[in-house]
């Protein structure tokens, strides 16, 4: 069984891949379970009947989605040394770990992520979070689980959109690492998983709480998480980060940092993950994206943002809203009349 172990000031866990679901059965068996309730509506045989059923959508990533779970640790009588399983998708992965991190100041639990961008990313890290008064992630901990189970098998009842939104974080660390070229979506799965993790690991081993290092896993999120917003989450999680990525990349040219024909380059390998996406133009009114941007918890009153180089990644003070706005427009512009050809 492969397995990666990760070292953390909470105490150091381990990501597990397992062959099937059934492996991993066997290890919730007469645990007390917190399930995707679509999950467990597909997998309902996979679990014993003591679940804690959560509608796991962004609008329930909030104070009163974490007060649900609290009410039912309370009713089944989970104490300081309880245990629970978390099965789901980053959503859940965030709001259940959150009221697991602060649930009689925290117990333990483990994940079972999923979805692929579960799987490929959010799994590993201990950030959890919740949003509050539309403002995303602004609440939350660093609290890592004890273990995480992998089993691709779940990936096989994902809908398109779901999966190419987990290749969105995939795409990402290759682009931040120099090796777009290895993936495809005729790679083995698996092993874009273990090579992704891999990579995220040796970030979060140096940098667990987001001061330096850590900050360069937010390629693409300035725009995407802003993107998610205004389009009233309409766009996934990982699309929306290409779609910040590829505005990232002309921020970049436009400072002349990176080349129009790795910028070319870098469009073309992504627009074929993003090209599921309809989008809409007010989706990408700069007004509305810049005033996400400027409520966004990683704003420290300057706009910094992940840029690619021609050389390797850095991190720069974005000063002129005409640049960034221009790159916006640009970018719409592109995918609109890439989509339009296709």
């Amino acid at each position: 069984m492969r397995s990666i172990d990760i070292k953390s000031r909470f105490g150091d866990y381990q990501v597990k891949f397992h062959q099937d679901i059934l492996s991993i059965k066997e290890e919730v068996k007469s645990s007390i379970v917190i399930v995707d309730y679509n999950v467990y509506k597909l997998y309902e045989d996979s679990f014993d009947k003591n679940v804690i059923l959560f509608d796991a959508v962004e609008q329930n990533k909030t104070l009163e989605g974490a007060q649900h779970i609290f009410r039912e640790l309370i009713k089944r009588g989970v104490k300081s040394n309880g245990k629970v399983f978390v099965v789901g998708g980053g959503v859940l992965q965030d709001v259940a770990g959150f009221a697991c991190s602060t649930y009689c100041r925290g117990i333990e639990y483990h994940l079972v992520p999923t979805t692929l961008l579960a799987q490929a990313d959010s799994c590993i890290g201990g950030k959890t979070s919740i949003n509050f008064e539309s403002v995303k992630n602004i609440l939350g901990t660093f609290y890592p689980p004890k273990q995480i189970h992998i089993a691709t098998e779940f990936l096989k009842t994902l809908t398109e959109s779901d999966y190419l939104s987990g290749m969105g974080e995939i795409i990402k660390f290759n682009l931040l690492k120099g090796s777009i070229s290895s993936v495809s979506k005729e790679s083995d799965i698996s092993n874009l998983i273990l090579d992704g993790l891999s990579y995220k690991a040796s970030i979060i081993q140096i940098d667990e709480f987001d001061k330096n290092e850590r900050k360069f896993l937010n390629f693409g999120h300035t725009f995407g998480h802003a993107l998610e917003s205004t389009s009233n989450y309409q766009i996934t999680h990982g699309t929306s980060v290409l779609f910040g990525i590829l505005i990232a990349n002309k921020v970049s040219n436009l400072l002349g940092l990176l080349s129009i024909e790795k910028e070319i380059e870098y469009f073309n390998l992504i627009y074929p993950y993003i090209s599921h996406q309809q989008i809409e133009l007010n989706w990408f009114n700069f007004d509305k994206l810049f005033k996400v941007i400027k409520h966004d918890k990683k704003n420290t009153g300057v706009i910094n943002m992940v840029l690619l180089t021609d050389t390797e990644p850095q991190i720069k003070p974005i000063e002129s809203e005409d640049t960034l706005k221009f790159a916006v427009n640009n970018i719409y512009e592109a995918v609109r009349l890439r989509n339009k050809v296709s």
